[in-house]
């Protein structure tokens, strides 16, 4: 947990006092090493944003209110699911072909049902007529890229922003686009201009 997906296994078998044949009797990979680390269930991302999808549908919550709701369990769930993803990335196996399938199938099941959530949203006039598979990759894309970059920043060094803001701004760059209006809303102060 201390190295991440940077852990080699004889590195994690050396530290818990067993031989690497050890480690790899018990798990079949690194992949199984660390999703057992990390208390991982591969079927458990899916299901909890599918969850939250339909607990959206059954809502009547303002646009806004939903999207920050959806982008803060899709941060939560990246959180844990992010290092699994990019450590079996980093490990390609030829013959884990039905894995990857099966990570696809998963995939698209939640960019449809994200996707038929917005057009529903649209049918009841609470979003514009637009592409809901862009709007739901905008917000996928935007999630993955901020939980990867929390990652890989410190906390504190001025490069990562904090997720309450994220998620608000996310929602409102979603909603209101990026076009300017009669009345702009505040810059924000930590880009601005200084000497």
């Amino acid at each position: 947990m201390e190295r991440g997906i940077r852990a080699t296994t004889l590195e994690v078998a050396e530290r818990a006092g067993v031989s690497e044949g050890a480690l790899f009797h018990r798990f079949k990979s690194k992949e199984a090493l660390f999703g057992a680390a990390m208390d991982f269930d591969r079927e458990e991302p899916p299901r909890r944003v599918l969850k939250a999808i339909e607990e959206l549908r059954q809502e009547e919550l303002e646009a806004r209110e939903a999207i920050v709701r959806l982008a803060s369990t899709l941060v939560e769930v990246g959180r844990v699911a992010l290092p699994i993803m990019m450590m079996s990335w980093s490990n390609p196996q030829p013959l884990a072909a039905p894995l990857f399938d099966e990570k696809r199938k998963k995939f698209q099941q939640v960019l449809k049902a994200l996707g038929s959530y917005f057009e529903l949203q649209m049918e009841r006039g609470k979003l514009r007529q637009m592409d809901a598979e862009v709007l739901a990759r905008t917000l996928l894309g935007s999630v993955h890229h901020f939980v990867m970059t929390r990652m890989l920043l410190e906390e504190g060094d001025g490069a990562a922003m904090p997720e309450g803001m994220f998620v608000r701004g996310l929602a409102d760059l979603l909603l209101n686009g990026a076009v300017a209006s009669e009345m702009p809303p505040p810059r924000n102060p930590r880009f601005a201009a200084r000497p």
